[in-house]
């Protein structure tokens, strides 16, 4: 585990630097794969199941307590291995992966969000707001009143909240204090992945709302109606989709224009999965998802499907996970014919949440069969050792910036350098003695990072 010192400053560097396009298309080989499953939470109520990615095989994971009927996901605390959900009577519910045991955390609660590092904002029926670390609870100062229409934590421990209210003013709220109050434009809203940016659309522009900056508040101007936005997951790249029907795509810091991707026609919604190589649209009319390769910023396909709160999602690296009829499938977004590799018959109307977890049994046999057909790394051929990818950039002078930071920050940060002329700057962590030693450092990182292995460095 790493200090909560280090941890910090990892993700502060790793949100200054670089870009999220990925180096490529992640191999097929079980090594590039991170542990994946899929957690159903019965929507009227009994047993949570769990389910191995891609196949949707049950894993041998099985729930001790009967969970009342949910009514929504809130997220998950990986490092304390707890599945947050709100019940059908208003009650944050945590599932504990370890003990498989449930219980209720806090109760009349109206809306609840957990942040980047694992802490949980819960707001009840009487406006208060309660923060959850490590299990212990603390009451802020201030009341919310009013619904909001999104809540996002920070890593500093600041809760921004956007009002449902047309005329209603943005909050920053910590135990003590509200830090300040803003005024925002109604519209679709995303955060990044640490909360210290959220992006509302805004019709002709995107207002980004900074809580912790002295101007707080700045625009893009944005030509054609803005519909949706989302960020990447490191937050350098936002996402725009337009009227116009296609996404463009931002600079978070500079604001300047990256690309265009056309699609078929306007989107709704936009949803980003963990590791930025894909981006999940709404279509304005019909029960379908586009998907798009971030990679090559082109439309990978489109699939007939309900869109709700969960699903449609990726699990693991490349995966989709999609409503049925009243089945849930896994899609390989690999294929070029997005080739069904798993389904749960009668899941369609439970909540789903992917996840970056087995039970130890499980993550145990996954790095044997993965070490099995590994080459050893003292065989003396040059293989390079295993690393935690934590960034990629096709510039040299950001990609080596933010390795120097990590090192700073008193991690073993490096560059790959590209394969090919198509590739990037891989920053990464290592390398480490084994796969097992390189994803306990992923955990406590709480930022999107994968395992790379001999095979993905070889060249091609």
């Amino acid at each position: 585990m790493l200090p909560r010192s280090i941890t910090g400053a990892v993700l502060v560097v790793a949100a200054c630097g670089g870009t999220d396009r990925p180096v490529s298309r992640l191999p097929d080989s079980p090594r590039a794969a991170t542990p994946a499953s899929v957690l159903r939470l019965p929507q009227s109520g009994g047993q949570a199941h769990l389910y191995r990615v891609p196949s949707l095989d049950e894993s041998s994971w099985k729930e001790a307590d009967k969970l009342p009927a949910m009514k929504r996901l809130v997220g998950t605390d990986l490092e304390q291995e707890i599945v947050y959900a709100l019940d059908a009577k208003n009650n944050l519910v945590g599932l504990d992966l370890e003990s498989r045991r449930a219980r209720t955390v806090l109760t009349d609660i109206r809306e609840a969000a957990v942040g980047p590092d694992g802490a949980v904002y819960a707001v009840d029926t009487g406006a208060t707001v309660t923060q959850i670390i490590r299990r212990s609870p603390v009451r802020f100062r201030t009341k919310l009143a009013g619904a909001s229409r999104g809540l996002y934590g920070t890593m500093n421990g600041t809760l921004v909240a956007l009002p449902a209210a047309e005329r209603g003013q943005a909050m920053a709220l910590t135990p003590d204090q509200a830090q300040g109050r803003t005024t925002l434009p109604q519209g679709s809203a995303a955060a990044t992945y640490l909360g210290d940016l959220v992006a509302v659309a805004a019709d002709t522009a995107v207002v980004l709302y900074e809580p912790t900056a002295k101007q707080p508040v700045r625009s893009i101007e944005v030509s054609g109606k803005v519909r949706a936005v989302a960020f990447s997951p490191s937050g350098h790249r936002l996402y725009v989709a337009r009227g116009k029907g296609d996404i463009q795509v931002f600079d978070r810091l500079s604001s300047e224009l990256i690309e265009s991707i056309d699609l078929p026609g306007p989107a709704r919604d936009l949803r980003s999965d963990f590791f930025g190589s894909w981006l999940l649209g709404r279509p304005e009319r019909g029960d379908s998802v586009w998907i798009v390769d971030a990679t090559t910023g082109k439309l990978a396909g489109t699939v007939s499907t309900r869109w709700g709160s969960d699903l449609p999602s990726v699990a693991g690296t490349k995966t989709l996970l999609v409503r049925a009829g009243p089945d849930v499938k896994a899609l390989d977004l690999g294929s070029k014919k997005l080739t069904t590799t798993g389904s749960v018959a009668g899941g369609a109307e439970d909540l789903w949440l992917p996840l970056s977890w087995l039970p130890p049994l499980e993550q145990q046999q996954l790095a044997e069969n993965t070490d099995s057909t590994a080459p050893a790394a003292d065989s003396g051929t040059g293989v390079p050792g295993i690393f935690l990818q934590v960034s990629s950039s096709r510039n040299p002078s950001w990609a080596n910036e933010l390795a120097g930071k990590l090192k700073a920050a008193g991690l073993p940060a490096s560059v790959l350098p590209p394969k090919t002329g198509e590739d990037a700057y891989r920053v990464v962590l290592g390398p480490y003695a084994s796969r097992d030693q390189a994803e306990a450092t992923g955990r406590s990182l709480g930022m999107p990072s994968f395992v790379i292995t001999p095979q993905d460095q070889a060249p091609q």
